[in-house]
């Protein structure tokens, strides 16, 4: 046992000293491994309760012991826990296999600490001297030890750690440098994120205080006198709109905006700020510029890529860990040599916009739209509300126009559509997450169930899960009791009647279809009527089984899948026999009348997408929310109800006067919205919060299987995201008519003077851009009647297309009359 000198002169530490060497000396025999795993655990230590009670006495143990008596124990058994420790890390380096000793220590703490034994922060008291007596290398190995133990040392007594925890974390982060250490970095984010509760407020950044350090340096002087001779711009001009600039003198103009990516608040200074667009469209201009990687050379990298990434899998992870501590990952290469080398990478190029991209939507939060929206929250978190900045009217506009522009290029190059849609998912959540720091963070968390709801919820669970008893006779099946009741010839004679395994005639089950109509309508009591409603849905679906072998045709003409009488219906067979014999192609161009209304079909059933250049134009320059939109899509549609049906979008928005949900459009909420948007459920979708508008996949397929075309009137961003998402459908574009009667038409729909101007400017350059490339399957004119003629043109409407492109407006494949 320590001498009194040892123990501080305190009896009660020297014995604490003896039973933690007591337990160290028991570890080693259970744990023979000089390695962090596998843990030790409670039950391989003898009752430690009563092994501390003998050696600090039973009146510092007892469970009843005073406050003060408790404190007295902590400290007895802190004060021997540390010389224990100091001993420990002052003879043995943390690479050697003695090592072991500390990994032990840490783990009895941990069980102590459950027990109540000792400080329950004691463990990461230590934790934190020894991470700040050890190398980076040092500090990696001292992580394993608690990510290993993370779900254990944090599952009691999280309160009474969770500062030190917290403390020693940023320390730790720190020392690391986010460029040199990153993967080290994200360790320590990890463990804070699986450690603290999802609602904590430990790492929000209340303050929204922004890395000021992380500053890029980069060659602020010009170039040699020899090179400067070469350049066509001079580096101390201002860079031109659209222009492409020289590598030369775009290189200090292109490293200035990592000034502002990295302290955007100095984005309020106007001189500034103006610096930063002139800077930002020069570095645009030049991207744009470059000529993209050939398929060829791009196949080559890859390859040489997914060698490399092979090679890279069959490392070890101690030589990969080496790697990471001795190497060298700059943030950026900003050598003024490189720069024309680093801006021809598709990648280096992304990673710029990208963070471009967040400085866009930092700036339109300052917008005046995005300040009322903020309207509501009625305690705001001031630090990151910037109330005293408001993005003027001009400045909101180029930054919507930039942000396009930025998107547009994003979507270029390899697997550029899913590389944006990537981005665009990561930002919408970072909106969320702004929002909750300005709203104070509020809880999370769902509020505790009602008593009376959770009885409710769990009687139906039990009915759910309750098995259920099976009918002595299972609705629509035949008797089989004469098998025991006859001999065994009489019965397989009855057994082989053809009335048993023939289809039943149409007319049985359409009259059995009536007298259940009749049970449900007039009931004897409850019992019947639930009867008749359960027979009735066996003998629909059996009647539409029967009758899809012969009447498929028919199909069509149902209307309510309640009533199916259409299919009981005769037909002459003379007709039948004209119908079989002209064909496949003349029998889709039939016409059935349905309640006086015509349904013919064109040979061409994909879905059609039409982008009319006046609703488009009409709609862009005026404020009208997201929503269907009026126009020779609707005449279409109005004109062959039984062939053609609109593809109602999701809206954000609440319904107007007289809108039907599911008819005029799918009113969803934001969060709804959301998540269809990002588990793409959407084929195409705009705006964002309370104005979304989306057209979902499932509403174009339901079309399809009632047996329509489904017709979607877009404008032209969201046909090429349709587009983009490769979906098979046939592109339209409505010309717009001649200026003066367009003119005269806006005016009569109670357009002011300058909205009718944007309104045909928006027009003509959508008919420019049509005319020039290859997007629309068909272009043409204003009307029903040239629509028609593409739609139901035999050759997909490129004859049709043909022949409004030469004025000929007399069409051999015209619509059937």
């Amino acid at each position: 046992m320590p001498s009194a000198i040892d123990s501080h002169g305190i009896a009660g530490v020297a014995a604490a000293a003896a039973f933690l060497d007591e337990q160290l000396q028991r570890a080693e025999s259970v744990k023979r491994t000089a390695s962090i795993e596998p843990p030790l655990d409670k039950s391989h230590f003898e009752d430690l309760n009563r092994q501390l009670s003998d050696a600090l006495g039973p009146e510092l143990m007892a469970e009843d012991a005073t406050d003060t008596k408790r404190t007295q124990r902590f400290a007895i058994i802190e004060t021997a826990v540390r010389d224990t420790f100091k001993s420990l890390i002052a003879t043995t380096p943390i690479e050697s296999p003695e090592f072991v000793r500390v990994w032990n220590l840490f783990d009895i703490l941990s069980i102590l600490s459950d027990s109540e034994l000792c400080d329950p922060a004691l463990l990461f008291w230590l934790v934190e001297e020894l991470l700040d007596s050890q190398t980076i290398a040092g500090c990696r190995r001292v992580f394993d030890f608690l990510e290993s133990r993370r779900e254990r040392i944090t599952a009691k007594h999280f309160k009474q750690k969770q500062l030190v925890i917290l403390r020693t974390c940023n320390e730790l982060l720190r020392r690391l440098s986010r460029a040199l250490d990153p993967a080290f970095c994200g360790r320590v984010f990890i463990f804070m994120f699986q450690s603290f509760p999802l609602g904590d407020k430990s790492s929000v950044n209340l303050r929204g205080e922004y890395h000021v350090e992380n500053v890029t340096t980069y060659d602020r002087e010009p170039p040699a006198n020899g090179e400067a001779d070469k350049m066509d711009v001079d580096t101390d001009a201002k860079p031109q709109k659209d222009k492409p600039l020289d590598p030369d003198a775009l290189y200090p103009i292109f490293w200035s905006l990592q000034e502002s990516f990295n302290q955007p608040k100095k984005l309020f200074d106007p001189s500034h700020f103006a610096s930063f667009k002139a800077g930002l469209e020069a570095t645009m201009a030049t991207f744009r510029s470059i000529k993209p990687e050939q398929p060829s050379r791009t196949k080559e990298k890859q390859d040489r890529q997914m060698d490399e990434d092979k090679q890279t899998l069959k490392r070890k992870r101690d030589d990969v860990e080496d790697e990471l501590a001795g190497g060298f990952n700059p943030k950026y290469l900003t050598s003024r040599d490189l720069f024309k080398l680093e801006i021809s990478d598709l990648a280096f190029r992304r990673n710029i916009l990208v963070q471009a991209l967040i400085v866009m939507e930092f700036l339109l939060s300052l917008s005046p739209k995005a300040k009322e929206k903020l309207a509501s929250v009625k305690t705001p978190n001031k630090s990151v509300t910037y109330s005293d900045q408001v993005l003027s009217e001009d400045d909101t506009k180029w930054v919507t126009d930039m942000k396009e522009a930025i998107i547009e290029y994003l979507k270029q190059g390899l697997e550029g559509p899913y590389f944006n849609r990537m981005v665009e998912t990561v930002l919408s959540r970072d909106k969320n997450w702004v929002r909750w720091k300005i709203e104070n963070c509020p809880s999370i968390e769902l509020p505790v169930m009602a008593p009376d709801m959770f009885v409710a919820a769990r009687a139906q669970a039990g009915k759910l899960a309750a098995t259920k008893r099976l009918r002595a006779a299972p609705l629509g099946s035949l008797a089989l009791d004469f098998l025991g009741d006859e001999d065994e010839e009489s019965a397989l004679r009855r057994l082989k009647d053809p009335a048993r395994y023939s289809l039943p005639e149409l007319a049985s089950l359409r009259r059995g279809i009536a007298d259940d109509e009749f049970e449900i309508e007039m009931p004897t009591n409850d019992e019947t009527k639930a009867q008749a409603a359960e027979g009735k849905a066996s003998k629909t679906w059996r009647a539409l089984r029967i009758a899809s072998k012969s009447r498929l045709a028919v199909f069509d003409r149902i209307e309510d899948d309640d009533k199916i009488d259409v299919v009981f219906e005769d037909k002459p067979v003379a007709e039948e026999e004209e119908a079989g014999a002209r064909g496949n192609a003349e029998a889709d161009h039939e016409t059935a009348v349905v309640n006086g209304e015509s349904s013919v079909f064109p040979d061409d059933r994909r879905p059609i997408v039409i982008v009319d250049a006046v609703a488009c134009a009409s709609s862009s320059s005026s404020s009208s929310s997201a929503g269907p939109r009026s126009g020779v899509a609707g005449e279409l549609i109005a004109k062959y109800p039984g062939t053609f049906a609109r593809v109602p979008v999701h809206v954000t928005r609440r319904p107007r006067e007289g809108e039907v949900d599911g008819s005029n459009c799918h009113f969803v909420d934001v969060q709804a919205f959301n998540v269809m948007r990002d588990g793409d459920q959407l084929l195409e979708f705009s705006g964002e919060g309370d104005e979304s508008r989306g057209t979902s996949k499932r509403a174009v397929e339901g079309i399809v299987d009632r047996g329509r075309v489904p017709v979607m009137d877009l404008d032209r961003e969201g046909a090429q995201q349709v587009k983009d998402n490769g979906f098979d459908a046939r592109f339209i574009f409505v010309r717009p008519p001649a200026s003066d009667a367009l003119q005269m038409r806006l005016k009569d729909d109670s357009m002011d003077e300058e909205q009718v101007q944007k309104t045909l400017q928006a027009a003509a350059e959508m008919e420019e851009e049509a005319k020039s490339g290859g997007f629309y399957d068909s272009v043409v004119e204003a009307g029903l009647e040239p629509l028609e003629a593409v739609v139901f043109a035999s050759e997909g409407g490129g004859r049709a297309a043909a022949a409004r492109e030469t004025g000929d407006t007399a069409m051999e494949d015209g619509p059937p009359s």
